[in-house]
């Protein structure tokens, strides 16, 4: 597929353009919003299939390198959407939690696509709602359990609320409503007191969830700090001005100054995780100089350009 065509960008486009055109194009032939329409459909799978592929940084590499026919041939649709969040994205979008994405897609893109966010009652990695098995116990005398959920970036930033449908490997199901607290790390467990295996004695074990934090396709954690890439023309690098960059919390507008360099991090603080203290981390924002497409460069620009080639910038 020609994923820029599909998301009707160019190939230079910025990572929020990126992600500004799938919205839309989602929020329009998303399936909640047309029931039964198999052209909708296959073009939401589409735009869909683009937005995995070019909001990850390593994909979009390959693919720019490599090109259509052997960028599918390297990957395989089973790779498509490895680690997406698609189940957080489409919640930010407005649309339920009750809509099956590895079913939609075929089972992940093919075995081992690893989404997030769906009803499916498959035994997959411990998603919110799923039904997976634990691993046995330890010893027979352990009646504590642990297993791995997946949360959204998002969901972590903010705290959250879950529902978790899981089975032991003793047979019993554990149905509960969990809270995610804001700013929970990566690893750390949560403990259900009172929901492991039952002993003979009828006294029962605790349940410990693991959690795992899935990617963002624009934000990175770094302890309770968040960082990011951010395209910016490089006139307001050179000249300064003020530009709105994209934040955990929104758009922020901020003020650059004249001279700043290429790979500078600005920093934006409180606007990181929150901290078990009630203090927030800080964010630090990499600015990028975007480059002008080729069909975007006009004689009159291309003379400036010129102009300040021969002065060395």
């Amino acid at each position: 597929m020609k994923y820029y065509e599909i998301l009707g960008v160019g190939k230079t486009a910025s990572t929020e353009e990126i992600k500004k055109a799938f919205r839309k194009l989602a929020m329009q032939h998303h399936p909640d919003r047309n029931p039964g329409n198999k052209a909708a459909e296959e073009k939401f799978k589409e735009v869909s299939e683009a937005y995995a592929i070019l909001s990850d940084p390593e994909k979009r590499q390959q693919y720019d390198r490599v090109g259509d026919m052997r960028f599918s041939q390297q990957r395989g649709n089973d790779d498509y959407f490895r680690n997406f969040d698609f189940g957080t994205i489409f919640q930010e979008m407005g649309f339920g939690g009750g809509f099956d994405f590895e079913q939609f897609f075929g089972g992940g893109g093919g075995g081992g696509g690893g989404f997030s966010g769906g009803r499916s009652g498959r035994s997959r990695r411990g998603t919110s709602y799923q039904t997976p098995h634990f691993e046995d116990f330890e010893n027979e005398r352990s009646f504590d359990a642990e297993h791995e959920i997946n949360v959204g970036f998002m969901d972590i930033y903010n705290g959250s609320e879950r529902q978790i449908n899981l089975q032991l490997s003793t047979g019993e199901k554990i149905n509960a409503r969990i809270k995610i607290p804001a700013g929970i790390e990566d690893g750390q467990k949560l403990r259900l007191k009172g929901q492991g295996a039952t002993r003979s004695d009828g006294v029962r074990g605790d349940l410990y969830l693991k959690i795992k934090m899935l990617p963002h396709p624009n934000f990175s954690r770094h302890d309770f700090d968040v960082e990011s890439d951010f395209e910016i023309p490089f006139s307001i690098l050179a000249l300064g001005g003020s530009i709105e960059i994209p934040t955990p919390q929104g758009h922020k507008k901020t003020r650059i100054q004249v001279g700043m360099r290429c790979g500078t991090k600005m920093r934006l603080r409180g606007l990181g995780f929150k901290k078990s203290n009630g203090d927030n981390g800080d964010m630090y924002v990499r600015l990028l100089a975007k480059v002008p497409e080729q069909h975007d460069i006009s004689d009159e620009i291309k003379e400036t350009l010129e102009k300040l080639q021969k002065l060395g910038f």
